[in-house]
């Protein structure tokens, strides 16, 4: 319920699931959308059977313990005369299997109702509604078995009826003119709870069966069957129930296979979609914790408190380390304490643009990008490439990346650069067209959540098991980290120009003294968990004291490893729990005759070189900064303080026609944040969690009004930069623009955005006024910015 109605992204997957479009734009063949809709009702069907028939096991074990414990003290008691004396009463075992699995219809059926009726839902809160009906289910069917036993014909008859119907509808749920109709598959859903209702109740029917009716049934003894019934006979379940026993592991089985398939192939997995995957996801994990339930009945040991102890105490193998690639032998060396230093990178950038001398003004951008997941990247690549086609088309060799001087990005918008910046690497690869927006947006739009929800709800969950753990390392598979890297270098990249993510590495990124590499400097920021030190994945380095101690992180790396640009974007988009913090150890040799004391009571030799490591965990960098604004700024004030110090008459020219443009996108809602009455209860129970998730935010804003008020104070001189702009681009409303009203949102902050969203973030980007004013211009070097 919280995920499916309570979160935005939840809300997005469902509509993601309600539109029939594929990736490149073309609307679903009959055969495509058939099968994405049986994923759905298979994973629906999974659940909810997994969810019911493994508590109906549980219950008909709790039912015999209880009987059995009863009956140690008065062997001629009826079973009915027993229910009196039960922990655990009759009638609740009888019933509450059957109220789970209305649950899951329920849920799925007041989340499609909720996107048909927000207003009616923001009143009325859905867990009343759930509850309520929940309630009034209960009631129904406490008195409908009256019925089944009195009339099981008409029981069958209307479960025939049913399935029919389903069937029918879920052809006709194919057709084009149903495609996007939420109230079809509110429809479905419905009718699949009526089948569900007259289905558990035909089973009830199955057990009031006559003895020669159920002998006659278990006459049928073929070996599955034998073991079928051992297998029953220990579950404590009737062995009438046969066919409803081999049901629940067909599904069980059929729902396991897609999962694991899943898992292991993201192909796989972005043919199932999001939502069928997590109904999946939580039949199995469900499936699971009601097998060691059985388990613990069985045996009268709790082993879920065994197993949580055990996993709490015993060491868990690591499985979240930053992936590293190895570099060849014939790969060309680089070195990362070689890389330029700001003041270097400056100076070599100045002495390769020759075009500034016939300008009058030369506009450099220093780009900003907040996170949120995909609909940052997206925005903040659309933007880009937006501007770069529209320089292509008007100004061919005066493009505008050729302007750009620092791409800096958090979380999302760390993608969003790193997508431009790898795009513009490898443009030289086809001849130049404006296809750089068409590129990024084909690329960003991808489904790359439902691969990582996979694992998240999958391998890195039993991690922490025990045994298990060791089993799940060894497959390989890796992380959820690890899942969504995988979607950035397997996803369809075959626009005309090729992101290559999959075989891009840093080192064939970072600058080198000397050598001049024609790209903008790359900052993805990241934040170290241990003590909150914000750090740069950066194409220059930062261990220049104007960088205030920033971690520089590809100084961790030896000379020999690289990281891949998608494992560099993701260092910065890690957001527990969606991502959880990469490790990364530095190798620190140690100096020459430094052995510890254990070493040298062992060794007489004194001159013994041991190395040791140090780990670092890094996570989203939105936890310190949102938008990378603070290495921006002390960029900017080496870039500054190198100007002042230029002696050659031609550099100095050119500097000052420089006109630093701060080029700040920004993809959430703008304004003064609305305050809300915090209740009593809630301020004396989170008031410390409130207010630190509310510095989060805040920290971020006045990072970038820190920055605004700094480049807002640049004023021209006489021997340095011509002047200093800050200019955002908001995907939300401008408010500090009275006409810009028609972008209120929601935009869904997801690793999948539904069709309905792309379209709206696509004709924002055809609209916005900032935006406009840049690519109206006749050439980028003569905007006139507005502050």
């Amino acid at each position: 319920m919280f995920i499916f109605i309570g979160l935005g992204q939840g809300k997005d997957v469902i509509i993601t699931f309600i539109e029939n479009v594929k990736n490149d734009g073309n609307v679903h063949s009959f055969g495509d959308n058939l099968l994405v809709k049986t994923y759905f009702f298979i994973a629906i069907a999974f659940w909810v059977y997994v969810s019911w028939y493994s508590s109906r096991i549980i219950a008909y074990m709790k039912k015999a313990q209880q009987l059995g414990y009863v009956q140690q003290f008065d062997e001629s008691l009826t079973e009915e005369q027993c229910c009196e004396k039960y922990e655990v009463k009759l009638s609740f075992l009888d019933h509450f299997p059957r109220i789970i699995g209305y649950a899951c219809f329920l849920v799925l059926i007041l989340a499609f109702q909720h996107l048909l009726h927000p207003l009616f839902f923001s009143k009325v809160s859905p867990f009343v509604i759930l509850f309520v009906c929940l309630l009034l289910l209960w009631l129904f069917d406490s008195r409908f078995i009256k019925l089944s036993k009195e009339k099981p014909a008409l029981i069958r008859g209307l479960f025939n009826i049913t399935g029919i119907l389903f069937i029918v509808l879920l052809v006709v749920f194919q057709f084009p003119f149903f495609h996007n109709s939420i109230r079809t598959v509110f429809a479905l859903l419905l009718l699949g709870l009526l089948v569900y209702f007259f289905y558990i109740n035909l089973r009830r029917n199955d057990l009031e069966r006559t003895d020669a009716q159920q002998k006659q049934m278990l006459q049928k003894d073929g070996f599955l069957n034998r073991v079928m019934k051992k297998i029953m006979r220990y579950v404590n379940v009737p062995v009438v129930e046969i066919g409803y026993f081999k049901w629940f592991n067909i599904f069980s089985l059929a729902g396991l296979i897609i999962y694991l398939a899943a898992i292991l192939s993201y192909k796989f997995a972005v043919t199932i979609g999001p939502f069928p995957l997590v109904l999946l996801a939580f039949a199995m994990l469900l499936g699971f914790g009601n097998i060691i339930t059985m388990f613990s009945v069985k045996t009268k040991v709790n082993l879920h408190f065994i197993i949580f102890t055990l996993a709490a105490l015993l060491p868990t193998p690591e499985n979240h380390f930053v992936r590293q690639v190895s570099l060849t032998k014939d790969a060309s060396f680089v070195s990362y304490a070689n890389r330029e230093s700001i003041d270097q990178h400056f100076m070599s950038w100045l002495q390769h643009h020759n075009d500034i001398d016939s300008a009058s003004v030369y506009p450099v951008y220093f780009v900003l990008a907040n996170g949120g997941a995909s609909r940052s990247g997206y925005w903040v690549a659309s933007v880009l490439g937006r501007l770069e086609d529209s320089s292509i088309a008007q100004t061919p060799n005066n493009r505008f990346s050729s302007h750009i001087f620092c791409l800096s990005g958090t979380s999302g918008g760390g993608v969003g650069v790193a997508s431009f910046f790898t795009l513009i690497k490898h443009s030289k690869d086809v001849p130049l067209q404006p296809q750089f927006e068409k590129s990024a947006r084909n690329y960003l739009k991808q489904d790359f959540l439902t691969h990582t929800l996979a694992h998240m709800l999958g391998p890195d969950y039993f991690n922490y098991l025990p045994v298990i753990n060791y089993v799940v390392r060894l497959t390989k598979v890796g992380d959820r980290a690890k899942a969504l890297e995988n979607g950035f270098e397997e996803c369809a990249d075959t626009s005309y120009y090729r992101l290559r993510f999959n075989s891009t590495n840093m080192s064939q990124c970072v600058t080198q003294q000397n050598t001049y590499s024609g790209l903008p400097v790359l900052c993805i920021n990241t934040t170290r968990v241990q003590d909150g030190t914000p750090g740069v994945v950066c194409t220059i380095k930062l261990n220049d004291p104007v960088f205030n101690k920033r971690l520089d992180v590809l100084s961790l790396l030896e000379n020999d490893k690289s990281i891949r640009l998608s494992s560099a974007a993701i260092l910065g988009a890690r957001f527990p729990y969606v991502s959880p913090a990469g490790r990364i150890d530095e190798l620190i040799p140690k100096q020459q005759g430094e052995i510890d004391k254990k070493d040298s009571r062992i060794n007489s030799n004194k001159d013994k070189v041991k190395d040791s490591s140090r780990a670092h965990y890094f996570v989203d960098g939105g936890y310190f900064d949102n938008s990378g604004a603070g290495v921006v700024q002390e960029m900017i004030s080496g870039i500054l303080r190198t100007a002042d110090t230029v002696s050659d008459p031609v550099l100095k020219a050119r500097i000052k026609k420089l006109k630093l443009v701060v080029l700040h996108i920004t993809n959430s809602p703008q304004g003064d944040a609305v305050l809300k009455e915090v209740t009593p209860f809630k301020n004396d129970l989170s008031a410390p969690l409130l207010t630190i998730l509310g510095a989060y935010d805040m920290q971020t804003t006045v990072n970038d009004r820190r920055l605004a008020s700094f480049i807002g104070n640049i004023k021209p001189r006489r021997d340095s930069i011509s002047n200093a702009v800050y200019y955002p681009i908001h995907l939300y409303n401008d408010p500090t623009i009275d006409s810009d009203t028609l972008s209120r949102g929601p935009y869904a902050m997801n690793w999948f955005i539904s069709d309905s969203v792309l379209n709206q973030m696509d004709k924002r980007l055809k609209t916005q006024p900032r935006l406009q004013q840049l690519i109206d211009q006749q050439k980028i070097n003569d905007v006139h910015f507005v502050r």
